[in-house]
């Protein structure tokens, strides 16, 4: 099957990819810039203005030269792999073994956001074989100050938690025991990849081309690469997301218990709501195909599944023996949560989403948007198997604008991390129906232009995006590392006009640690007078922040405000020879 005015030589080809990609990142940007006219910036903003709007350009010029020189250099017929499949084991292993060596060389092992911080935390709780950790007597009053957002609040004053759900810290929990914790990252970059190249084989068993292609899109994602060194959850929805359609590709009792075993896994990992939402395309596809009773399994097990995780901290409260169950956390409490969050939307949220795509788009190999772009009607009139994939990135980009636009931190666009599978599927059968066209002769340099895109993507894209990553995480690893090592009972980290100020309040979940630190803006004054009166308190502000790199922003908190007067009445946190800070940090 062709598509309509397919291209009947290699730079025609490269020509349409990249009037597709420039329309994509014209349109797009004109939508991000208008909310540049609305300040203050957002850090949605500060990465558009200061990575993706350079690098998507980048990758729009690349592409147009690559059309210009596709007629030229493009003569030598490149060596068809004697295994497709041991060039997608090596890719995986490439992939995996740049996350592992960024995760040291690039994250140096720094927690940047609360999502990854987080995943930590509760997973040191479980690797002790606890639900929760436990607040000291003297510390449990301060839980507000010791961890200011997304914490869980439990029935217990003296027990604590992330407000996440548990899969993902539990399996990171499992790797530290046996001391594999770095790998976990890195094992999930290359399951996507050997998972994503199986799914190809299984939709096209007549075309292991195209499931290799795929495979290397995803092999070749910075976004991949970048996130596999980080704690967040999302490498392992891309890797479970692919796992498990193989699992329900492959069919038979055995292949669709994997499937829902999987499942169950994938919709705990932190939010309940990422892994169903590329579920659900298929299992409606089970409806249409008037396939019964599997329609009804795969319907009823996730009604269950989704109804367990809705319901996970009521059931881990009664296990830990907290008492009866609490609305805030069950279906109830889920419920208000979406619906207090769906009534904050307003027309800002349509400038965030472009801005999120503009970097989603930067962070992936060149030929992986416009291909992406392009399958969309082919896909819609394929049905079937196409059309599922591309309803569960359609589903979810509906969703997350209407639920949770703004992603904060993050390397490419993660909430849609778990589709990067699906997209590259897409992308690559597209590649191939395109390719298919081209008049006799053509397709060694079809193959060469395909190379050479992976190669920009991993000897140029990759470390520039490494580099972006570095760059911005360590003003804060220095300020963490500088905090963990002031000689101090007590650091009080006053937040007011440091950017994202608030994550550098980190503690162990069982307070072990020396010194303990507190959110001055989670503090009463009585609070503060009794910090200050034990003596050993160091103060961390806006001028320490700045001496090692972190962003000034012109907000200050009224409450903050009057702890930080009470701290300078009280003459709190002097230290002799010093000034009223965390100090010298070099």
């Amino acid at each position: 099957m062709t598509m309509a005015m397919a291209p009947a030589n290699t730079r025609q080809l490269l020509d349409r990819l990249a009037s597709t990609l420039i329309w994509t990142v014209v349109g797009l940007s004109a939508v991000a810039c208008a909310a540049l006219l609305r300040p203050p910036l957002d850090i949605s903003d500060v990465f558009f203005l200061r990575q993706d709007a350079m690098v998507a350009l980048a990758i729009a010029v690349f592409l147009v030269l690559l059309a210009r020189f596709s007629a030229g250099p493009f003569r030598q017929n490149l060596p068809a792999p004697a295994s497709p499949r041991a060039l997608v084991v090596w890719a995986a292993l490439a992939c995996a073994a740049v996350a592992l060596v960024g995760e040291f060389v690039v994250y140096r092992g720094y927690a940047l956001s609360l999502d990854e911080f987080l995943a930590k935390f509760d997973a040191l709780i479980f690797a002790r074989g606890r639900l929760f950790g436990e607040l000291p007597a003297a510390w449990a009053p301060y839980r507000d100050a010791l961890q200011p957002i997304f914490r869980l609040d439990t029935p217990s004053a003296n027990h604590w938690s992330s407000s996440y759900l548990p899969m993902n810290a539990v399996i990171r929990a499992v790797a530290s025991r046996v001391g594999l914790d770095a790998l976990v990252g890195p094992a999930w970059a290359a399951v996507a990849v050997l998972a994503t190249w199986g799914v190809g084989r299984r939709i096209w068993p007549e075309r292991p081309q195209t499931a290799l292609c795929a495979a290397l899109l995803v092999a070749t994602s910075s976004q991949v690469a970048v996130n596999a060194m980080t704690a967040y959850a999302m490498p392992a929805h891309l890797a479970l997301n692919m796992v498990w359609l193989l699992c329900f590709l492959r069919g038979g009792r055995l292949g669709h218990a994997a499937a829902l075993g999987i499942g169950f896994v994938a919709a705990g990992l932190h939010q309940v709501a990422f892994h169903p939402l590329f579920v659900a395309p298929f299992v409606l596809q089970l409806w249409l195909d008037r396939r019964w009773r599997l329609a009804l399994l795969y319907t009823a097990a996730y009604a269950g599944i989704g109804l367990f995780w809705i319901s996970y901290w009521n059931i881990a409260f009664a296990v830990a023996g907290f008492g009866a169950p609490q609305d805030a956390v069950g279906a109830g409490g889920f419920l208000a949560r979406v619906q207090a969050i769906v009534v904050q939307r307003q027309i800002d949220d349509a400038f965030t989403m472009a801005k999120n795509l503009i970097r989603f788009i930067a962070w992936q190999n060149p030929l992986t948007t416009p291909l992406f772009v392009l399958s969309a009607v082919g896909a819609l009139n394929a049905k079937g198997h196409l059309r599922a994939l591309l309803f569960g990135v359609g589903l979810t980009l509906a969703v997350v604008i209407v639920v949770l636009p703004f992603q904060g931190h993050g390397w490419g666009y993660r909430y849609l991390h778990g589709l990067i599978g699906s997209i590259c599927l897409l992308a690559a059968w597209t590649w191939t129906r395109l390719t298919d066209a081209l008049a006799e002769g053509e397709q060694p340099r079809a193959k060469t232009a395909f190379a050479m895109a992976a190669v920009v993507s991993v000897l140029v894209l990759a470390p520039v995006h490494a580099w972006q990553a570095s760059a911005f995480l360590s003003p804060y690893a220095r300020a963490s590392a500088a905090i963990a090592k002031t000689d101090a009972d007590v650091v009080l980290v006053d937040d007011r006009g440091i950017w994202y100020g608030q994550d550098l309040v980190r503690n162990d979940p069982f307070v072990r640690n020396r010194p303990v630190v507190l959110w001055l803006g989670g503090l009463s004054e009585p609070q503060v007078r009794e910090v200050c009166g034990r003596g050993g308190v160091v103060l961390f502000d806006v001028r320490d922040a700045e001496h090692v790199g972190v962003r000034r922003i012109p907000t200050v908190g009224r409450a903050t405000s009057r702890a930080r007067m009470v701290v300078d009445q009280l003459a709190c946190g002097k230290r002799a020879g010093n000034r009223n800070s965390a100090g010298d940090y070099r």
